[in-house]
């Protein structure tokens, strides 16, 4: 499968480790050889801006923040992305391939469980700064499962009797 067009999104914070990683040549050479990339759009947060001028044949786009990424979203073949709760929501319900690479340098890091429970329920592949190379190069969209929206009624209902309030 290629995706020509992969967009990677941090939030609003910063993953500096994340784009760094993907600066490296051995990313080069599995995004443009195994996936096929030509077009890399980074949304780095607060992060610095990394230099990419060595990827020559894939056309590399930065930006901070804007007021929204919808489009980026929609555009992309695959997203790679950090583990927040609504990036993920948004990356999913667009039905596009989600690869989320976790941040492991936080404190009380919630950003695992999510990732390990959508990756256990068959909607995105996750991974670790450590092995993103690997993933990369095994990824296979065809093996996930689309999203769908939940029912929230039903969940509002789960919570007040969870809560003690029916």
């Amino acid at each position: 499968m290629e995706f020509k067009r992969i967009f990677v999104t941090v939030g609003t914070t910063e993953f500096n480790n994340l784009i760094e990683k993907l600066s490296s040549k051995e990313v080069y050479e599995v995004l443009k050889c195994r996936l096929k990339c030509k077009e890399l759009i980074i949304q780095r947060g607060n992060g610095k801006e990394i230099d990419f001028s060595h990827f020559k044949e894939i056309n590399v786009q930065q930006f901070d923040l804007k007021t929204s990424i919808e489009r980026d979203i929609t555009e992309a073949d695959l997203v790679i992305s950090h583990a927040g709760a609504g990036t993920c929501i948004d990356v999913l319900g667009k039905k596009k391939p989600l690869l989320v690479v976790v941040n492991d340098t936080l404190m009380n890091n919630h950003q695992i469980e999510l990732a390990e429970q959508l990756h256990k329920d068959g909607y995105l592949v996750y991974c670790f700064l450590s092995n993103l190379v690997e993933t990369l190069e095994t990824f296979d969209a065809s093996s996930l499962k689309e999203y769908e929206k939940g029912n929230l009624n039903q969940f509002i209902e789960y919570l007040d009797d969870f809560m003690g309030f029916i």
